[in-house]
């Protein structure tokens, strides 16, 4: 695919632009001897799909999920751990900060489009991540939809000022990938650092060196 068609790039967060969200959850599951998966169901369940739009707070939600395990499995869950579990998913993937600031010199627009929680703003916005480089910012908590949603994928798109036919997209859950799809956008499934750079060099987005190269026109 030559390089005119595509015009920006835009990454999903947790586990792409950070490491594995869910690891700590599955060892505090594991800690708590009940399914490695338990504490992760709760997270990609219905009520933190409410946390992730904005009408139900973490703390409420830390609080169900505490509840919900204590009833089902009759452990105590303490909720300072669980809430520790899920901040450590917090690690900025610096090989992705790279190929950022690859594709940006390159003339590249780059997005981010993440689920997330609104409590989880001040962390993302407090200069772990290079939120200069980015054209385009939109967090579900503040949109009021969630991907899959096909709408999130439109609001980025525009926000971007890119169609979304010469938009890539890189997101770690099949369901995301196939909403961007949905909306005509080139979508991947990402797996590691090494393979979404093969995609971009593939694309003509970056140089095979690692160097940025010669500006897009």
């Amino acid at each position: 695919m030559p390089l005119a068609d595509i015009d920006g790039v835009v990454f999903d967060m947790g586990g792409v632009l950070t490491v594995d969200p869910y690891a700590a959850l599955r060892d505090y599951a594991v800690t708590l001897q009940i399914p490695e998966d338990t504490l992760v169901g709760h997270v990609r369940g219905s009520r933190f799909a409410e946390v992730e739009t904005g009408a139900l707070s973490m703390r409420d939600f830390l609080k169900f999920a505490c509840r919900g395990v204590e009833g089902r499995f009759g452990v105590r869950v303490d909720i300072r751990l669980l809430a520790e579990a899920l901040a450590a998913g917090q690690q900025v993937r610096p090989e992705m900060v790279e190929l950022i600031g690859e594709l940006v010199s390159n003339g590249v627009k780059v997005g981010l489009l993440t689920n997330n929680a609104k409590e989880a703003r001040a962390w993302w916005a407090s200069g772990v991540l290079p939120l200069e480089f980015f054209t385009a910012v939109v967090d579900s908590s503040d949109v009021g939809v969630r991907k899959p949603d096909p709408r999130i994928f439109v609001i980025t798109a525009d926000r971007l000022g890119c169609p979304p036919e010469r938009v890539m997209f890189f997101d770690d859950t099949p369901e995301n990938v196939a909403g961007a799809q949905a909306v005509g956008m080139i979508a991947e499934l990402f797996t590691d650092p090494e393979s979404c750079r093969r995609t971009c060099t593939g694309l003509g987005l970056i140089e095979s060196s690692g160097a940025t190269g010669q500006q897009k026109s």
